[in-house]
């Protein structure tokens, strides 16, 4: 990444970089690990809540519903997992000036409405079955401490990570806009 040359803004980005990916990786880790048995037990709820139309699925009928949710649900998780983690090392090896274009979408992406996105497919089988969708209020319902981490951690260390992009971009675009000493010579028409 290219930082500048003001070394307190160098140093601003490269510790809130590190802040942002720290943040970012616990958050990744909760979705691999936790968000699927959060999503299976909310559809385990969607399904007591209708015990006749439970009560009508026979054993067969019942496993194969219950592996279609989980599978819907681990590809789900996996797929925003992946997608994370692309954005993560994106954030370190992105130019600057491209990186600061960037950073709104994925102050949206890092966000719950987006994480519980991801109960969206299991939950349209349940639908599909007569049962009522999946509800995850929110980020408590995956982890204890996954609302502190998501909410209270991570989104202020990305808005202090987002103010060092555009401190270094404003410093790079001023940077380019001053034409260095040979041009400002060769402008003056001669050499010294």
């Amino acid at each position: 990444m290219a930082y500048g040359t003001d070394p307190a803004t160098t140093k601003t980005l490269i510790a809130t970089e590190g802040d942002v990916a720290s943040h970012g990786v616990v958050i990744i880790r909760t979705i691999e690990t936790e968000l699927v048995p959060s999503i299976m037990a909310a559809a385990r709820d969607s399904l007591e809540s209708s015990p006749r139309k439970l009560s009508k699925l026979d054993e067969p009928d019942l496993d194969d519903l219950v592996q279609s949710l989980r599978k819907a649900a681990t590809k789900s998780a996996k797929e925003l997992s992946k997608l994370y983690t692309r954005i993560l090392s994106k954030i370190g090896n992105e130019d600057i000036m491209e990186l600061e274009k960037d950073l709104e979408g994925v102050d949206q992406l890092f966000r719950w409405q987006r994480i519980a996105k991801v109960a969206e497919p299991a939950s349209a089988i349940l639908v599909e079955h007569g049962f009522p969708p999946i509800e995850l209020a929110g980020p408590e319902d995956v982890a204890d401490g996954f609302r502190v981490e998501l909410e209270e951690k991570w989104q202020p260390a990305f808005a202090r990570f987002r103010d060092a992009v555009r401190k270094s971009a404003e410093a790079a675009r001023t940077q380019d806009s001053v034409p260095s000493e040979p041009e400002r010579r060769k402008k003056k028409g001669g050499r010294r």
